[in-house]
C-alpha cells in the first residue's frame, strides 16, 4: 500500500524544469546495462585524481566570485582590474582548459558534462569583466546576471559530486548568489 501511495504521489507532483535548465542538457544515461561493464575501479580513481585539482579550483573561482559581486554590489562598482578578479580570469581559463584534456571513463561520461558546463559557465562570466563599470545601476544589472550563471554553476558542481571520489563542492548556501531559487533548483537536479 504505501508503495502505491509513493508512486501516485509522484505523478501528483512532477519535475519541471524552466526552459535552459542545464539539467535538460545532461546527456542520458546508457541504456545498455553492458556499456560500462569495460569501466574498472582504477578507471575511477585515475579520473578522480586527475580531476579532483581542476574541481576544487572551480570551486574556489566560484567562491572568489561570489565574494567580489558582494563587494561590487556594496560599493556600487565593479574594479575590472583588481588583482582578485585578474586572479579569477586566470584561473577559470586555466580550469577550461585543463578539464578538457581530461578523457571520462564511460562510467563518469555525465558527471564530467556537468563539470566540463559549469567550468564553462564559470569562463563565460569572467570574460565579460572588460571594463571597470562605476554605475550602480549597471552594477547591479551586470552582477545580478553573473550571479545567475554562478548559481548554474554551482547548481552543476553540486550535482556532480562524489563524496567517494573526493569530489565535494564548497557549499554557498549562505552566499548571496545562492539564495532562494538556486538551492531549491540543486535539491530539484539531484532528485
Amino acid at each position: 500500500m504505501d508503495l502505491e501511495a509513493s508512486e501516485i504521489s509522484a505523478f501528483c507532483m512532477p519535475l519541471v524544469h524552466e526552459y535552459g535548465c542545464d539539467a535538460l542538457d545532461i546527456p542520458p544515461d546508457d541504456l545498455d546495462p553492458q556499456a560500462d561493464i569495460s569501466t574498472t575501479r582504477d578507471d575511477l580513481i585515475a579520473y578522480a585524481i586527475t580531476l579532483r585539482p581542476h574541481y576544487d579550483r572551480a570551486n574556489r573561482v566560484i567562491g572568489q566570485l561570489a565574494g567580489l559581486f558582494i563587494l561590487a554590489q556594496a560599493r556600487g562598482r565593479f574594479e575590472a582590474d583588481y588583482d582578485a578578479v585578474a586572479t579569477c580570469i586566470e584561473q577559470a581559463a586555466a580550469c577550461v582548459d585543463a578539464i578538457a584534456g581530461i578523457r571520462p571513463p564511460p562510467l563518469a561520461k555525465r558527471q564530467y558534462w556537468c563539470i566540463s558546463r559549469a567550468v564553462a559557465l564559470v569562463n563565460g562570466v569572467t570574460a565579460e569583466f572588460a571594463a571597470s563599470t562605476r554605475d550602480p545601476a549597471q552594477v547591479r544589472e551586470y552582477v545580478g546576471r553573473w550571479n545567475e550563471q554562478l548559481r548554474r554553476a554551482n547548481a552543476l558542481i553540486r550535482w556532480a559530486s562524489e563524496r567517494s571520489l573526493g569530489l565535494s563542492p564548497i557549499d554557498l548556501g549562505q552566499a548571496c548568489c545562492n539564495c532562494g531559487s538556486a538551492s531549491r533548483a540543486t535539491t530539484a537536479i539531484k532528485d
